[in-house]
């Protein structure tokens, strides 16, 4: 992707670094976790309680932690052998269809991010645990708020590189 334009762009873009960091650091810490848990069930017959739903729910926060940092880098899978081919053949129909694929990429983040911060604010409210009553129990807040925010945070990355692409168009 195009490098930032100006202080926003470089915002976004430690932002991204940040939640990008973050996520690799719980990807740590969760690999330390299972390791103790393997070792509390097998050496000691003991094992650490509510390691599975803290792994269900760690998957997709450190998903849509790294997601917005792994598509401004360039790094998120896609399918472009037209938009290579015509990038290359005709640039501006190409950098014009790679619009319309950053602005589609733009609403379907925005979506997801309207369709979860709701359920974000109302498990909040509601006290929402996951796990088992009296055994363990965590809230369901903190992930459905990383899902919510890393999905605005792609739609920005989508939204900077329409930009780039549209200054090709227009180029």
């Amino acid at each position: 992707m195009a490098a930032p334009r100006g202080l926003v762009g470089r915002i976004a873009d430690g932002i991204m670094s940040v939640a990008n960091v973050a996520a690799t650091v719980w990807i740590l810490l969760l690999m330390v976790l299972i390791l103790a848990d393997v070792i509390g069930r097998n050496a000691f017959l003991s094992p650490i309680a509510g390691v599975p739903e803290m792994v269900k729910f760690s998957i997709v926060g450190i998903v849509f932690l790294q997601v917005a940092h792994t598509h401004r880098n360039g790094e998120l899978i896609r399918s472009d052998a037209v938009l290579g081919l015509l990038m290359k053949r005709r640039p501006r129909i190409g950098a014009l269809l790679d619009l319309v694929m950053q602005l589609a990429g733009v609403a379907v983040s925005l979506m997801i991010a309207r369709a979860v911060w709701p359920k974000a604010v109302r498990a909040f409210e509601r006290g929402e645990m996951e796990g088992i009553a009296g055994h363990f129990q965590m809230p369901v807040w903190p992930f459905l708020a990383i899902v919510a925010g890393g999905a605005a945070l792609l739609a920005l990355s989508f939204l900077m590189s329409a930009i780039s692409a549209a200054r090709k168009v227009a180029a």
